[in-house]
């Protein structure tokens, strides 16, 4: 696959647009710590940005980039990717970390989203 003008050069600008959010998010707590009178509406704007990039995003590796990707790859290729993603938690992210991030979800769903 084309890294460029495909489906994974639209995945990449998206990643930047996410950063970019983040970026305008932190400036927004940054604006409400110092009262800034107009820091809760740009927070509130970047933050409703940043959730509808999230939703279209996630979607969009769903049910284009992830399923280009399992038709491309081989049993082999797909054992060697997954013990890779395991490694990655493993020494990256932490041991346990991907499902304490899902009861944090699950808490945090139940708590604003009831």
């Amino acid at each position: 696959m084309l890294r460029e003008g495909g489906p994974i050069g639209v995945m990449l600008a998206e990643h930047a647009k996410g950063r970019s959010f983040i970026a305008d998010l932190k400036e927004g707590i940054a604006g409400l710590e110092a009262g800034r009178r107009d820091a809760p509406e740009k927070f509130v704007s970047a933050a409703q940005g940043y959730v509808d990039l999230l939703t279209r995003h996630i979607t969009k590796e769903n049910e284009v980039l992830f399923p280009m990707a399992e038709a491309r790859l081989d049993p082999g290729q797909h054992a060697a990717l997954l013990e890779a993603f395991e490694q990655l938690e493993q020494e990256r992210i932490g041991p346990g970390k991907h499902e304490e991030f899902h009861r944090l979800l699950q808490r945090l769903n139940r708590t604003y989203l009831g």
